[in-house]
C-alpha cells in the first residue's frame, strides 16, 4: 500500500493542482451532487470511491466540461475556471479515460491510438510518424497489440488499454481514470499500476475511480468517499481499512459472506476438444450439478471466447458438447436458450435493450412464460417481474422506468433476473461483477449461492482472482486459448492459479498439451 506522507508534505507547501468547492448538480429535482468538495495535488493518486449512483461519473463530467454545475467553483492551479474554459482541458493537461469506452470499432488499433492527434503537414497525415508514436505508446503501457488489427476484434480489456494509451499522449498533468481496471486481470492491473506509479514520479496527478477495494488500498495516496451525492470524508489510504471504507460508502457495516455451493457428482455439461476461429484450441472440461466452475486467464486467454462458444455466439470448428448426456450443438443463442442455458456477457451494454423499460428487459427471454398463443399477458408479466425486482433488490423508481435510468449494478441484476425467470439451469457469467459497487456485488454473490443451491450450475469468469477463489468449487485455467488444467481443493490458491495463467504450465510443471 502506498502511504501519503509525501503528499501531505507537498500539500502544506504547494497549492493543489485541482480544487473542487461546493459543487451541486441536480437533474429534474434529484440532487446528483450536493456540496461536493475535495482537492488533488501534483504527484498524488487520489481515489474517488462510492457506490453506483453516488455521483462519481457526474463529477467527472463536470470537471471535463461536459456538464455545468448548478453551484460551486472549480480551480485549476489556484485560478478559478468557468464552464466555458473547461473546453480547453487538453490545453491544461487534463486527460480523461471514461467508464464508457470510446473506441471506434471500424478503425485499426493505430488509428484509435492517434485519433484527434494525427501528425500532419498541410493537411496530409504523416502515417510513418503516427506509426512511430503509436508503437511508442504501446511500449509505454507494456502492450503488444498489432497496430493494424481492427478494434472490433479486440476484447473489452484490450480496448481499455487503447483508451489508456490514447490518454497518455502529450503533456499530461492530471489523468482521470473512471474504472480503468473493470475488465483487466491481475497481470494487466499490475502493468497499469506500474504506469500510474511512473506517472506519479513524473509529477502527474491521478484521479482514480474503482469499485475494487484491494486495488484502491494498494494504489491510493488519499481517498475521497461519496455517498448519495455528498462528500463523506477524505482519508489517507495508509490510515484506513477496506471495512471502514465500505461502511462510509453504504452508511452501514456490510458483511461479505460468500457461501460456496455443494455440487453433486451428476454431470450437467461436458465439452470435449473445442476449437473455434476466435482462438480456442482443444478445450475440454465438465460441469457438475450445483457447481460454480470458475474460468480464469489473462487478457487474450480465451475466457470470453469460451463463454460465447458455449452459448452459440461463436461457431465451433470442431469438438462436441453434451447437456445431461444428450448432444448439444449450440448453432445459435436461441438454441442455447431452449436447452436451458443463460448468458451474461462481459460487456453489459450488449445484454440490455436500451429502448425498452425494466419490465420488458427482465421478461425478454421468457415470452413463452408470460404469454398465451403469442399474446403477452401483462398481469402475469408484471407479477413475475415485480416479484423478481423485490427478490433481487433491484433499485428502480418503477418497472416501467427506462433501463438506462438504472445504475450499472442494478442493470446487471436485471440481466441476472432475466435468466432467473427463465429458469435456466446452466448460467454462463462472463465477469458479472465488473464495474458494479460493493452492495451490488454482495447481491450477485447471494444470487449465485441461491441458484446453485436450487440445483442450477454456473460457469463464471472473472478478472478478480480473489473473487473467483472465494466462490468457485473448481477453476479452469486458460492460457492463449488452451486449457492449462483444472485446480480444486487445497491446490486452489492465488499462487497456483496465477502461475498457471502466466506461464501456461500447471502447478505440477506440465503444460496444457502434455
Amino acid at each position: 500500500m502506498l502511504g501519503s506522507e509525501k503528499t501531505e508534505k507537498k500539500s502544506s507547501s504547494r497549492p493543489p493542482l485541482l480544487r473542487i468547492e461546493g459543487i451541486l448538480k441536480s437533474f429534474g429535482g434529484v440532487k446528483a451532487l450536493n456540496n461536493v468538495s475535495f482537492n488533488v495535488f501534483p504527484s498524488e493518486i487520489h481515489t474517488l470511491l462510492g457506490e453506483n449512483g453516488a455521483g462519481k461519473s457526474t463529477l467527472v463530467k463536470i470537471i471535463a466540461g461536459a456538464l455545468k454545475q448548478d453551484l460551486g467553483r472549480i480551480f485549476w492551479e489556484d485560478e478559478e475556471i468557468s464552464h466555458s474554459d473547461m473546453r480547453k482541458i487538453e490545453h491544461y493537461g487534463i486527460r480523461i479515460i471514461y467508464q464508457k469506452l470510446n473506441t471506434v470499432l471500424h478503425l485499426a488499433v493505430l488509428e484509435n491510438l492517434v485519433l484527434g492527434r494525427e501528425k500532419s503537414f498541410m493537411g496530409i497525415i504523416n502515417k510513418r510518424l503516427d506509426r512511430k508514436n503509436g508503437s511508442k505508446v504501446l511500449k509505454k503501457i507494456d502492450c503488444s497489440l498489432n497496430l493494424n488489427r481492427k478494434a472490433e476484434t479486440l476484447s473489452i480489456a484490450e480496448r481499455q488499454l487503447i483508451e489508456i494509451g490514447r490518454a497518455l499522449q502529450g503533456d499530461v498533468k492530471l489523468l482521470i481514470m473512471d474504472e480503468p481496471t473493470a475488465s483487466l486481470g491481475e497481470h494487466e492491473v499490475g502493468n497499469l499500476f506500474n504506469i500510474m506509479r511512473k506517472l506519479k514520479k513524473e509529477g502527474v496527478a491521478i484521479i482514480f475511480i474503482s469499485h475494487k477495494l484491494n486495488e484502491v488500498m494498494e494504489i491510493s495516496d488519499r481517498i475521497t468517499v461519496l455517498r448519495d451525492g455528498n462528500t463523506i470524508d477524505t482519508v489517507d489510504a495508509c490510515n484506513s481499512t477496506s471495512e471502514k471504507l465500505v461502511e462510509m460508502m453504504v452508511g452501514r457495516k456490510l458483511r461479505f459472506s460468500v457461501k460456496k455451493s455443494k455440487p453433486s457428482n451428476a454431470e450437467v455439461l461436458k465439452a470435449e476438444n473445442l476449437w473455434t476461429t476466435t482462438g480456442l484450441k482443444g478445450i475440454s472440461f465438465n460441469l457438475k450439478k450445483g457447481e460454480v466452475l470458475g474460468i480464469y486467464g489473462l487478457m487474450g486467454s480465451g475466457r470470453t471466447e469460451l463463454a460465447e462458444a458455449i452459448f452459440g455466439i461463436e461457431p465451433l470448428l470442431r469438438g462436441s458438447m453434451t447437456i445431461y448426456g444428450k448432444a448439444y450443438q449450440p448453432r445459435s443463442p436461441e438454441i442455447a436458450k431452449r436447452k436451458g442455458v443463460g448468458f451474461i456477457p462481459e460487456d453489459r451494454i450488449k445484454a440490455v435493450f436500451n429502448n425498452v423499460c425494466v419490465r420488458e428487459n427482465i421478461s425478454s427471454a421468457s415470452s413463452d412464460k408470460v404469454s398465451n398463443y403469442g399474446i403477452i399477458k401483462k398481469s402475469r408479466e408484471k407479477r413475475l417481474v415485480n416479484g423478481l425486482v423485490e427478490r433481487l433488490k433491484i433499485r428502480t423508481s418503477s418497472t416501467e422506468a427506462p433501463i438506462s435510468s438504472l445504475s450499472g449494478g442494478n442493470q446487471q441484476k436485471v440481466v441476472l433476473g432475466r435468466w432467473l425467470i427463465r429458469g435456466s439451469k446452466i448460467l454462463i457469467l462472463d465477469d458479472p461483477t465488473s464495474g458494479v459497487d460493493v452492495g451490488a456485488k454482495s447481491e450477485i454473490y447471494k444470487f449465485i449461492s441461491r441458484v446453485t443451491g436450487e440445483g442450477a450450475s454456473v460457469i463464471m469468469s472473472s478478472s478478480e482472482l480473489p473473487e473467483l477463489l472465494s466462490i468457485s468449487n473448481r477453476i479452469l485455467v486458460l492460457h492463449q486459448g488452451r486449457a492449462v488444467g483444472i485446480i480444486e481443493g487445497e491446490d486452489m490458491n492465488q499462487h497456483n492459479v496465477l502461475n498457471m495463467a502466466i506461464r501456461g504450465f500447471n502447478h505440477n510443471g506440465c503444460n496444457d498439451r502434455d
